[in-house]
């Protein structure tokens, strides 16, 4: 963040639109947002392994940080992401976020908590190729409704 702080290719954090991208300009922004826009500090973070990066190990801070702050939640607990992919007990895909909200469903359940789960996803996974949106969505389905290891048909059957 510090080598573009002063740099006009990157003066503010604007939404990304599609059919208006190529009309935007540094000197025009207000013509898109109706205040004024203002710099931010943020850090980008993703986790890497051996498929995503080729490392030797699975670096897991970001799972990490999910667990503890699911596991402490007292009232809700809001997750937005690209996607939700966390299958109890499959071979492929191998988190345990799945589990950690199963347990503090029931943690809730059992205290007699009022307690709520948001997970906030796009319409559409944003990838190009059909085969791999399809493949997305499908994931996504199997760790939260379908099949009987999905979050729901854990806690239906609890």
């Amino acid at each position: 963040c510090e080598k573009y702080l002063k740099n006009d290719l990157y003066p503010y954090l604007l939404p990304k639109s599609y059919d208006d991208v190529e009309d935007l300009t540094i000197e025009n922004w207000r013509d898109f947002l109706e205040s004024e826009p203002f710099r931010v500090n943020a850090q980008c973070v993703r986790s890497v392994g051996p498929w995503s990066a080729r490392t030797k190990t699975i670096e897991s801070s970001i799972q990490n940080a999910y667990i503890q702050m699911i596991d402490a939640a007292k009232h809700y607990i809001y997750i937005e992401n690209q996607f939700f992919v966390s299958i109890a007990h499959d071979s492929v895909v191998r988190n345990q976020l799945g589990d950690v909200l199963f347990r503090r469903i029931e943690r809730a359940h059992k205290n007699n908590e009022k307690f709520r789960i948001y997970i906030v996803l796009p319409l559409l996974p944003g990838f190009d190729s059909m085969n791999t949106v399809q493949a997305v969505l499908y994931f996504i389905m199997r760790s939260i409704v379908k099949g009987d290891n999905s979050l729901f048909k854990r806690l239906e059957n609890a």
